[in-house]
């Protein structure tokens, strides 16, 4: 089983990672398993994202906002990957497009996977006033969590925006992040839900459990995610191939 399985995609998905660790695994993965099967598939962000570890990149085009569609609709074919941005930016960090510009691609037999939120490298996240920018054509959206979070302090070290975690489940900053701080996170409109196209599934990726503790929290978390409204959380190490640790819908 790999991602692509996993989440229970098949053609036609527009698939919008927001969230913590794992999205820049994610998108890239999903894209290569996806050419694999026969399929077209794209990557690209609507803010930034950089090249994958462990994960073969795509071949890449540059180009404007403007010129997005005809280069979509000239470099798609199937069983083939392609990435798409506008720019290489600082540090080997390369640039997307507007929401609204991704959002007017032609909808097709294709997959699409987009980068759609940063975490500035931290595992977990609230997002702000700003984001995350999910176009809205996103048939499935992502939150990803990195579990390496776990345990540790609601603080900057770990948490992108630890005051807005704070505000959402009124856990101080400081504390411990436990599986209720994640789940109440995820689940919260606010949080995890937010900006979700109308009829866009949600699902999770709980990204890199390192201990027999992770996975046992991961799948408790998974199951709460799900019977809080969640369509599948899949437990994962996103840049290892096949490296499925649990699925629960």
């Amino acid at each position: 089983m790999d991602l692509f399985e996993a989440f229970g995609f098949g053609p036609g998905v527009i698939v919008a990672a927001v969230g913590g660790g794992g999205k820049t695994s994610l998108v890239y993965s999903l894209a290569n398993e996806a050419a694999g099967r026969g399929l077209a598939a794209a990557v690209t962000t609507t803010v930034r994202f950089t090249r994958p570890r462990g994960i073969a990149m795509p071949p890449c085009t540059e180009t404007t906002a403007d010129g997005l569609g005809a280069a979509f609709a000239r470099e798609m074919r199937p069983g083939e990957a392609h990435t798409f941005i506008s720019a290489e930016v600082e540090a080997g960090r390369m640039a997307g497009f507007p929401a609204d510009v991704v959002g007017e691609l032609p909808r097709g037999e294709y997959v699409l996977a987009i980068e759609a939120d940063g975490s500035a490298h931290r595992p977990f996240k609230a997002p702000a006033a700003h984001e995350p920018a999910i176009p809205a054509t996103a048939t499935d959206v992502v939150v990803c969590v990195g579990l390496s979070v776990l345990g540790h302090p609601l603080s900057d070290t770990w948490v992108h925006r630890p005051g807005l975690v704070s505000d959402l489940t009124k856990v101080a900053t400081g504390a411990p992040v436990t599986a209720d701080v994640i789940v109440e996170t995820l689940l919260h409109a606010d949080g995890g839900r937010k900006c979700v196209p109308d009829g866009a599934r949600v699902h999770a990726l709980l990204n890199r459990p390192l201990t027999p503790d992770h996975h046992t929290i991961a799948n408790h978390i998974a199951a709460r995610l799900v019977y809080g409204g969640y369509n599948r959380a899949v437990i994962a190490t996103a840049h290892e191939a096949g490296a499925i640790h649990g699925v629960v819908r």
